[in-house]
């Protein structure tokens, strides 16, 4: 147990074991300020929203208290860290957890947790082996024997830790699934792997998940069970995106290939090993044969409708139905493999069978809820056709989740610790725009800068003179163009350039590839190699630009001289004609508030500000801020864009 006297500002204090063991560590005012308002809302059981700039070292800030807390209260369960990505859960238990381990006084355990399905399953993997059942290509085998001949050195049997990308349906025929696991009857639960993840999760003081995990066992637990252990505090990180995330785990989407996947686990045609061929009946494979091409007339009919309704373009269903023919001939299908289930004497076989059949029931249940509109339901369903890559798939998301999260995670019993540097639209230290869409009523706030001197680091560049990207788009897109291979000639390369579309990603690489290959820069464009790649690229060929949208605004890191260009080419406001927006920009309308006010703005305002934030990441970084869009200085709401920016009042900004 920790000593009652050992507090944060003592561990991150100048004779702290952390400042003993890093000769270079600074004592930052920001991070203590930080670590003790996380102390004490632990203490207090309040909840706290916190604002951290970049370089306070929010990691440590948070990791601290938590250990701390998570050891003088042990039987509370473990103190929940959720990060934004896997990756991020990987960064904190490959560096930041063993150092504090190493350093803090005291003895405490932390633990990982990923889903279920990154483990694999010895049982179905050792099934797979002796059937081959799914492998008739030599690919394929090849690559089962190598998870095989894996499993018998790997330390925790997650997919992460294997050597080589397997095939998704070689993966899926030996992961760890829900509803499909023998628990203790199982002859492999003492060498399972995921039941040691479990187990430690169970005993662990300090828990690491990430956003997407923590929101889907929320919707487990909503629905009466659960995935993690219970527990009493939960601290987010990357906070911004907790809407989008809780949004996205307690919303639906199907496709073509998601009904194709479920259905080719069952039975794949010239097959006579699959599920189906082996044990279901007749009748079974004939219902099996009539899924099939009930699907393919259900999305062909779909994709024609969302053509119709404009072929690049996300359609809103509304109030309207949707034929929904697909769902009893899927029902039908799992009633068979249900039969088969119980006709069979063998226990895999049993497991599969049934795991087959809930999984069809799961995808039934789907189809009805976003086929048929629920006007009565308590958090209406916002229902629209997307196009994809694969075709037309069927969406649905709640219209607000401010309610769900509220009764279920804020006055659940839970103490949330929300963190990020950017949580705060213009100069609002109470973070009335954020709590209202999570429906956090009542929390502890703070906002704590950044010790980097922007002033100093930073030339704030506003382009004058451009045309309004909203009624000039040709004409801007022309000027952006131009000034922006300008720009990134003048420095050299050395840049990073934000824009708010593909389209415009893709005009821009088209644009600028000719004149930066003459200059002996290359041209790096998000889409033609993975984003990690990029990144590296980015890193080895310092004078290179990177240009992309979307993820690129934020959670990118590049230090020193291979980034002291930042092009921001338009003000980073969502497209304002998909369906949940435009349903959600109604409601707002209903209860008596400003859609652009109260939604548009505050988010585009928490983007502008990640995207400002990846041209300065260490203390000795510099560089060039360029604006494009023309709003920031001829709209009335244009000055909260630079408000938001982490100037001083008297900072003078270039034109």
């Amino acid at each position: 147990m920790t000593d009652d006297s050992l507090d944060v500002r003592t561990l991150l204090g100048p004779d702290g074991p952390i400042a003993r063991r890093l000769p270079d560590f600074e004592v930052r005012t920001q991070q203590l300020d930080f670590s003790q308002a996380v102390a004490d809302s632990l203490r207090d059981k309040r909840h706290l929203i916190a604002e951290a700039g970049t370089g306070t070292g929010k990691s440590f800030a948070y990791l601290l208290p938590a250990a701390v807390y998570a050891d003088s209260h042990q039987g509370e369960g473990p103190v929940v860290i959720s990060t934004r990505t896997i990756a991020l859960q990987e960064q904190l238990n490959g560096k930041d957890l063993p150092f504090l381990h190493a350093v803090l006084p005291f003895e405490w355990s932390s633990v990982t947790a990923i889903g279920r399905n990154n483990y694999v399953c010895l049982r179905r993997m050792h099934q797979a082996e002796r059937e081959k059942s799914l492998f008739d290509d030599p690919e394929r085998s090849k690559q089962l024997q190598r998870i095989v001949d894996w499993s018998m050195s790997t330390k925790d049997g997650t997919r992460q830790d294997l050597d080589f990308p397997p095939r998704p349906e070689v993966w899926e025929a030996v992961q760890a699934e829900h509803g499909n696991c023998l628990n203790r009857a199982c002859k492999h639960y003492n060498q399972c792997h995921w039941q040691r993840a479990r187990r430690r999760m169970q005993t662990a003081q300090v828990l690491i998940v990430n956003h997407a995990l923590y929101f889907a066992d929320l919707a487990l637990r909503i629905a009466g069970a659960s995935y993690l252990p219970a527990h009493r505090v939960v601290v987010f990180d990357e906070a911004h995106h907790l809407e989008r995330t809780a949004t996205e785990s307690l919303g639906m989407r199907i496709g073509r290939s998601s009904v194709g996947w479920h259905l080719s686990r069952i039975h794949k045609r010239r097959s006579d090993k699959s599920l189906l061929a082996r044990y279901v009946s007749p009748a079974g494979r004939l219902l099996w044969e009539e899924a099939h091409m009930l699907s393919e007339a259900f999305f062909d009919s779909l994709q024609e409708r969302q053509r119709a309704g404009g072929a690049n373009e996300s359609l809103s269903l509304y109030d309207t139905d949707v034929d929904e023919g697909l769902s009893p001939i899927l029902r039908a299908l799992s009633g068979e493999l249900a039969t088969a289930a119980m006709r069979t004497e063998k226990v895999d076989a049993q497991m599969e069978l049934q795991a087959r059949a809930n999984g069809l029931d799961g995808l039934c249940a789907m189809l009805r809820a976003l086929c048929i509109p629920n006007p009565a339901a308590e958090t209406p369903l916002v229902r629209w056709l997307e196009p994809s890559r694969n075709g037309t798939l069927l969406c649905g998301a709640p219209l607000d989740v401010s309610e769900t999260l509220r009764k279920n995670l804020f006055q659940g019993g839970v103490t949330a610790i929300l963190t990020s540097a950017t949580l705060a639209t213009d100069d609002d230290n109470e973070f009335s725009w954020l709590r209202g869409q999570l429906g956090l009523d009542q929390a502890n706030t703070l906002r704590v800068g950044s010790p980097f001197d922007y002033d100093r680091a930073v030339d704030f560049v506003i382009e004058e003179a451009m045309p309004d990207p909203s009624r000039e788009g040709h004409s801007f897109k022309r000027e952006v163009s131009e000034r922006t291979r300008e720009h990134i000639i003048a420095n050299g390369g050395r840049a990073l350039v934000l824009c708010t579309s593909w389209d415009f990603v893709r005009h821009l690489a088209q644009v600028l590839r000719g004149p930066l290959k003459h200059e002996g820069i290359e041209l790096l464009v998000q889409g033609e190699a993975p984003l990690s790649r990029l990144l590296e690229r980015k890193r080895e060929e310092q004078t290179s630009v990177l240009i992309g949208t979307d993820s690129l605004w934020e959670g990118i890191d590049v230090r020193g001289e291979a980034l002291s260009l930042l092009v921001v080419t338009k003000l980073p406001f969502a497209s304002p004609g998909h369906p949940l927006t435009q349903a959600r920009m109604k409601l707002l309308k209903e209860r008596g508030k400003d859609p652009f006010g109260d939604h548009s703005l505050p988010e585009a305002i928490l983007k502008f500000r990640q995207g400002f934030g990846r041209l300065i990441r260490g203390s000795a970084d510099r560089g060039k801020v360029v604006v494009m869009d023309p709003r920031v200085r001829t709209k009335g709401y244009g000055r909260k864009f630079v408000r938001a920016l982490p100037f001083s009042d008297d900072y003078q900004t270039e034109h």
